[in-house]
């Protein structure tokens, strides 16, 4: 189906994370993202806490080869690290972002998408991407709900 959303420009508010920061190839980037949401789940269920909302992907660099991920969690309030688990805090900015329902494999024609109205409104991003997924397991790839999130700055701002 693919974007079920305008484009929004929004301003986030902080957001405090518990997250694993980690590279991997892109063939084991999927599996390697259900890792770390496994041992962060079992960390929170360890300590009696439950995540403030849906998994979440930071993408830092993404290449044919290489990608640099954080995976995680919003969570309520900040808590100890252990081992690759850390807490931190989302700053808070100007983003925009969509919607989209369907295989993640659709998802770069939306980025397609937002560099478009990127340029258009003459706004840029510093290549740091944000995807939130509502839902997955137990759900067909054509069901997948992923909120699509680029901070961004205006064109002239350093």
């Amino acid at each position: 189906m693919g974007r079920i959303s305008d484009i929004t420009l929004t301003n986030q508010a902080e957001q405090r994370i518990i997250s694993i920061k980690t590279e991997t190839t892109l063939k084991n980037m999927q599996t390697k993202i259900e890792d770390c949401r496994e041992k962060i789940l079992t960390y929170l269920n360890l300590l009696e806490e439950l995540p403030a909302g849906p998994c979440f992907t930071i993408y830092y660099s993404f290449t044919k080869q290489n990608v640099e991920i954080e995976v995680g969690y919003p969570i309520a309030k900040m808590l100890p690290p252990q081992d690759d688990i850390r807490m931190s805090i989302i700053p808070a900015g100007k983003r925009i972002s969509c919607l989209n329902i369907g295989p993640y494999n659709e998802i770069p024609k939306i980025y397609q998408e937002m560099d478009q109205w990127l340029a258009v409104h003459d706004f840029e991003t510093n290549g740091i991407s944000h995807e939130t997924y509502y839902n997955g397991g137990g759900f067909t790839p054509q069901e997948y709900l992923t909120k699509i999130e680029l901070p961004i700055q205006e064109a002239d701002e350093p």
